[in-house]
């Protein structure tokens, strides 16, 4: 199976699984008298959460893919790791500073709950996963070949 594809399916699951989970920890310290304990809060609306992500991020996962599949073809893995760490660094601000001075939020912690999850998250399972270069991808073809 493509590399690629199992590379960004790698980041992409890992998104979905842990920021949900970060998601839910930060809000709950943010609120100043929790009425349920963190573990209760998790249990509840961890699901529920998980699936939101899951179906709001699939044209991320195909568009990561594609990113990352016509990238390998040019260049090395870490200069691939580089830009898509900006990308996502980009892609996740905007809306941030969108809801801050335009919208002229005073709760930036409030914000920065929703945010920062999802891209820790992202730009973690880019570093943490192994990608390998399209001239070995190449290679093991040719050797499964002959």
């Amino acid at each position: 199976m493509n590399r690629s594809f199992i590379y960004s399916l790698k980041v992409w699951l890992l998104m979905v699984i842990i920021a949900p989970l970060l998601h839910l920890v930060l809000s709950w310290f943010i609120i100043e008298n929790p009425e349920i304990s963190l573990i209760e809060e998790i249990q509840k609306d961890y699901i529920i959460f998980a699936d939101m992500v899951l179906l709001i991020t699939i044209p991320f996962a195909f568009i990561f893919w594609v990113a990352v599949y016509s990238l390998s073809k040019k260049r090395a893995p870490f200069y691939i790791k580089q830009a898509l760490t900006i990308a996502i660094l980009i892609i996740t601000m905007l809306p941030f500073f969108e809801l801050l001075f335009e919208k002229k939020v005073s709760a930036v912690s409030s914000i920065a709950v929703i945010i920062f999850p999802y891209s820790m998250t992202g730009i973690a399972g880019i570093w943490l996963h192994k990608l390998e270069s399209a001239e070995v991808e190449e290679e093991e073809t040719v050797e499964e070949q002959e």
